[in-house]
């Protein structure tokens, strides 16, 4: 080994564009065991698959989901509409500049005590509302709804995603831990299969005993090669989820144990339910009512303030000799009162649209809490019949592998039939297989719960009071 570093060093220092001496056939050889070397010391660590577990595959799928980016954006959005909503109520500094020319003569032009042949204005205006029905108030409260019903949005987004997350990874965990037992079925038949070779060829055994565990044998690697496929599906299902669809150099680990180590839950009723869903089927209920109050505030009257202060003036006064012009600069305020008298029922026909959305979604919010109640006591009752099957089935298949071991060890001294021993082995592997899907359907049924009952994040309520708009204690915002 020493010998090929030096090779190496003497190739990278020899001068370039000299002429490089042949090597040795020693050299050849010493050259050929250190690129063997470097090959199986550094390929197998490039090859070697990262191992995930369910909280870290979660947490790589949030950190690399694009629609948890675009949820982001909705709370951004949502607080840059209130701070919008907050400052309306403040009045504006705007500029007003102008100028307009009207000559006049013996025959043409506008009347001069209207027009003064024109007019030259340069003001500062500033213009508030002091009072629209309450308008401003309730834009402020529906501000605040927005951004609780974004921050419950972007909850509903990481908890659909951690959902469907732990849906692929359930189904890959199954999968491998699928391969794991009809691994062990072929090694177990294979070793049978060899007993029964030999005692054939001691002429003890029948050749149809041999060609029956063939055939079971056969059918056994064709269930490997199967489950092999499903895990590697169900690999690209949950790489797609991770953005990186094309990445599979990873294996789940884990076990499906949460159901027994977790807390159970408890069904109360379904008026008292507080989730995550029904959280934004009440904002948008609250929503809803807002928009009722708003379209009643347009009937009110709305009173506005201005004021100005620049130059105005007129282009006769401009024109007119210095002792007779009048001063440009000045200041002036005033009030104004505006209001509808008659719409033809416009106003009521809007309230009416909008108490009758109110209606609609207050019974959708109904039935989404019948539904969400139904759908959870159902997950429940499925969640415990799965625990009952499972004691079943765990003390069957001990069952199975006494009268397995059995009938093999009769089967050795001539006491069984071949198609004996098979359909013991057969019972051992359904009694496997049921075992593993009853566990994988017990951790579906977990998950399919935990999404049902994702509580709303902290700080955000369907109330129109809610976060820090206080629209009861500010008399601006009743404006």
């Amino acid at each position: 080994m020493r010998r090929a570093f030096s090779l190496r060093l003497r190739f990278l220092h020899h001068p370039i564009g000299t002429t490089v001496a042949p090597l040795h056939p020693s050299d050849c050889v010493w050259m050929a065991i250190f690129c063997i070397f470097i090959f199986f010391c550094f390929v197998p660590c490039a090859l070697a698959q990262r191992t995930i577990t369910l909280d870290s595959a979660i947490a790589f799928s949030y950190e690399h989901s694009p629609l948890l980016r675009a949820s982001g954006l909705n709370i951004e959005e949502a607080h840059l509409a209130a701070r919008e909503a907050a400052l309306n109520p403040y009045p504006g500094l705007r500029y007003n500049l102008g100028a307009s020319y009207a000559p006049q003569s013996q025959n043409f032009g506008y009347d001069p005590t209207i027009t003064n042949e024109g007019q030259l204005n340069a003001q500062l205006t500033m213009q508030a509302t002091i009072y629209n029905g309450g308008a401003f108030g309730l834009r402020k409260q529906q501000a605040a709804l927005d951004i609780s019903h974004a921050q419950s949005g972007l909850s509903l987004t990481r908890e659909d995603l951690r959902f469907d997350v732990t849906q692929s990874f359930l189904d890959d965990l199954r999968a491998r831990m699928s391969i794991t037992i009809e691994r062990e079925t072929v090694q177990e038949l294979q070793t049978y299969r060899d007993l029964v070779d030999r005692l054939f060829h001691g002429g003890t055994s029948a050749y149809t005993d041999l060609l029956k565990t063939d055939v079971q044998l056969g059918e056994e690697k064709i269930s490997l090669h199967k489950a092999e496929a499903d895990e590697v599906q169900a690999r690209f299902a949950l790489a797609a989820l991770f953005g990186t669809p094309t990445d599979t150099s990873f294996s789940v680990q884990g076990a499906f144990d949460s159901v027994f180590s977790g807390d159970a839950f408890k069904m109360g009723s379904y008026d008292s339910l507080v989730m995550l869903t029904i959280s934004i089927a009440e904002n948008e209920l609250q929503r809803a009512k807002l928009d009722v109050e708003l379209a009643r505030a347009q009937a009110k009257p709305t009173l506005d303030a201005n004021v100005d202060a620049g130059l105005l003036t007129s282009m006769e006064n401009i024109t007119a000799p210095p002792g007779e012009r009048f001063p440009f600069w000045g200041v002036s305020a005033g009030i104004s009162l505006q209001g509808p008298i008659f719409d033809w029922g416009l106003n009521k026909t809007q309230v009416e649209e909008k108490e009758a959305i109110v209606e609609i979604l207050q019974s959708q919010l109904n039935e989404q809490k019948r539904e969400l109640a139904a759908q959870i006591t159902q997950i429940l009752i499925l969640l415990r019949s799965a625990q009952t099957r499972l004691a079943e089935v765990r003390a069957n298949l001990i069952k199975a592998r006494d009268s397995y071991d059995l009938e093999r060890a009769q089967y050795a001294v001539g006491g069984a039939l071949a198609s004996e021993v098979l359909d013991a082995q057969k019972q051992v592997h359904d009694e496997r297989t049921s075992e593993l899907q009853i566990l994988s359907d017990m951790e579906s049924y977990r998950s399919q719960l935990r999404h049902l009952t994702a509580a709303p994040p902290p700080n955000t309520s369907g109330n129109a009071n809610s976060d820090n708009t206080n629209t009861n204690t500010n008399s601006k915002d009743q404006k």
